[in-house]
């Protein structure tokens, strides 16, 4: 929340950015980035990205939480079906875009306090994966949400973030 809240202030577009992955689970340097009106759909509670648009290469629908829906509503009611959600013309800003502007804030956030030194623009999608997981402990739902084409991915994923560890497994091991 503090680091939001930063980025609220300091800059709009990285805000939108994190929130959407964090929300929607939504790829910032891709899927967010280009983001255009045509993919809010059913009142802007959905994102529709075709196979082309995301990673895995399938048809995303993702919700949009109310949260984030009440950040991007009055931007995205304004756009045309062709125009960016954050340039507001047919055109998206270069694939470095919210990298440099992260680099920028970031080192500002850490004199501040607010972030630490391992924490990227990533990080919104991976927080929001692990607190998924921990209260559905359903890694189908998990795989859905995050568009991998293939379990194992979810699955590497997880152990990546360091979702399990001993302690979290003592309690699921076979009793004789």
């Amino acid at each position: 929340h503090l680091v939001l809240n930063y980025l609220k202030k300091a800059h709009e577009n990285l805000y939108l950015c994190c929130l959407l992955s964090y929300g929607c689970f939504l790829r910032p340097h891709f899927e967010v980035r280009k983001l255009k009106g045509r993919h809010f759909k059913n009142d802007f509670s959905e994102i529709h990205l075709s196979g082309e648009e995301n990673k895995s290469g399938r048809v995303r629908v993702t919700p949009i939480p109310k949260y984030v829906k009440e950040a991007i509503i009055e931007r995205a009611r304004k756009l045309l079906p062709n125009q960016n959600l954050f340039t507001g013309t047919a055109d998206y800003f270069n694939e470095n875009y919210f990298s440099k502007a992260w680099s920028r804030q970031a080192k500002k956030m850490r004199e501040l306090g607010l972030l630490n030194e391992n924490q990227t623009i990533y990080s919104f999608r991976h927080t929001a994966a692990i607190n998924v997981y921990k209260k559905t402990k359903d890694l189908h739902i998990l795989q859905q949400l995050l568009g991998h084409s293939d379990m194992i991915v979810t699955l590497k994923y997880l152990r990546g973030l360091g979702v399990h560890n001993a302690n979290e497994l003592k309690h699921v091991m076979p009793e004789l």
